[in-house]
């Protein structure tokens, strides 16, 4: 899969630098294939990375009681099927995500060093003094520069740790309410200050979530949830998680999946800041989501996301959680297993994963405009919730045998870009004719499955064979 994944990110170099196209705002249909190229990578991390023990479960998900502490090599060979999966940061295990040691961290900083990713750690010490941090300056008890300055102590190990390019921040909390924010909020800044090179991370609720879980003793709306977050915390991301697979005799997908892109995309973009959009995407089983079964089933969330125009893509999870963690019961199919092997999900994402980063010479030029769709059988309750185009500058219809969603993107010669996917559940195994109808283009460039194709637009119209999950990316000249 390593060799696989490189021979991808190779060859996204062969493209030259810039884009060519029209006038500005109006792009130029000549005939002459745009040419882009960019050094961005989509980011993609995780819940529940490797722990230094694993608890060892029998066949029924009962504990036997013995723990087995892995060794450097182990710990390191772990941290290698990481960046083999085309991940970019790592997350604490699940002992650490809120509890983690300087011992602990320093070794994960470590080993993402070695294997070229990302790390986020937790500081336990430093996270409680967060929560009373406003408080404390509020009375007058210390100063914004004192706070700042403890701050900087807290992480200061890490900065001056000989991995410590390895650091992309600090995980702080998960799915907090909004009477939360205030605190959180007011700390984010601190640590802004601080530490203005790393991640304050946060994890907000999915739009499900009900209006006490989001309120707190004062329930509120989801638009209000997230334009609170927006106003009060100091990041350059918003993350959220939503998961899409559902089964129970058949199978079906959750009806808000789109809705709470769409929220999550127009909050930012009329906050006008550019922060990133993360979200979370299933690869465990619990509850009534089901485990991945397919690459497709990896794809098809991932690209649904980039129509809406995506920055960061995590995994829920890497390293299954114990089978009940006093909330749910989780199945033991995440990429590793409890006993920490690879499973038949690490193929799924890891080629998945591929894929996306081959989107990115082309993708990470465009900025999105909103989404269009086709629908054969209502996008199974998704696009009934959702604003779409009719039609765009250069695409007028969209026109799909099964259920079709385009996000429509535009780079900044004014030339038009679309994430064309197959939208529907990929355990229906519906492959999709999808027909664009486009003005004025003559051949479209097409990135599908890692690979970059030229097709010709004949009669105005440029048709797609997308199979079950599958989405591709597509620039019309």
């Amino acid at each position: 899969m390593k060799k696989i994944f490189m021979c991808m990110i190779a060859g996204m170099f062969l493209f030259s630098a810039g884009a060519c196209g029209g006038g500005s705002g109006d792009a130029s249909y000549s005939g002459t294939e745009p040419v882009y190229s960019s050094d961005e990578r989509l980011d993609i991390g995780m819940w529940v990375g490797v722990s230094d023990k694993y608890t060892v479960y029998d066949d029924w998900g009962n504990t036997t009681g013995q723990v087995v502490n892995l060794t450097d090599d182990e710990f390191l060979e772990r941290y290698e099927w990481i960046a083999d999966a085309g991940f970019t940061i790592a997350f604490p295990g699940y002992e650490y995500m809120l509890w983690g040691t300087e011992t602990y961290n320093k070794k994960c900083l470590r080993a993402a060093h070695e294997v070229g990713i990302k790390q986020i750690i937790s500081i336990p010490a430093m996270n409680s003094y967060l929560q009373q941090v406003k408080g404390l300056i509020e009375s007058g008890a210390e100063t914004e520069e004192e706070a700042v300055e403890k701050v900087r102590g807290y992480l200061q190990p890490y900065l001056d740790y000989e991995y410590a390019d390895a650091l992309y921040g600090c995980f702080i909390t998960d799915e907090p309410g909004a009477d939360e924010f205030d605190v959180l909020g007011y700390a984010s800044k601190i640590f802004a200050q601080a530490a203005p090179e790393l991640c304050y991370y946060v994890n907000l609720f999915p739009v499900i979530a009900g209006g006490a879980q989001l309120g707190g003793s004062s329930p509120i709306s989801y638009d209000t949830y997230i334009s609170e977050y927006l106003e009060k915390f100091e990041t350059s991301y918003l993350s959220y998680d939503h998961y899409p697979l559902k089964k129970s005799r058949d199978y079906y997908l959750e009806e808000s999946f789109l809705q709470n892109m769409e929220m999550v995309r127009e909050a930012i973009d009329e906050e006008g800041k550019n922060r990133k959009m993360w979200t979370f995407l299933q690869s465990i089983s619990f509850g009534s989501n089901r485990a991945l079964e397919s690459v497709g089933d990896a794809t098809f969330q991932a690209y649904s996301f980039l129509a809406y125009g995506g920055d960061g893509i995590q995994w829920f999870c890497f390293a299954c959680p114990p089978p009940f963690d006093g909330a749910g019961y989780f199945g033991n199919d995440a990429l590793i297993d409890r006993n920490y092997e690879k499973t038949a999900t690490y193929d799924y994402v890891s080629t998945a994963n591929a894929y996306l980063q081959a989107l990115m010479p082309y993708y990470k030029n465009f900025t999105w405009k909103g989404v269009m769709t086709s629908s054969a059988d209502g996008g199974e309750g998704n696009f009934e919730r959702i604003e779409r185009m009719e039609s765009a500058k250069t695409l007028k219809s969209v026109a799909g045998t099964e259920d079709a969603l385009v996000g429509v993107f535009e780079d900044k010669e004014g030339r038009e870009g679309y994430m064309v996917v197959n939208f529907t559940d990929p355990g229906r195994k519906l492959d999709n004719t999808v027909t664009l109808t486009l003005e004025g283009a003559g051949r479209a460039v097409v990135v599908l499955n890692g690979e970059k194709t030229t097709q010709a637009v004949s009669g105005g119209k440029l048709t797609l064979e997308l199979k079950s999950g599958e989405g591709c990316f597509v620039i019309p000249y």
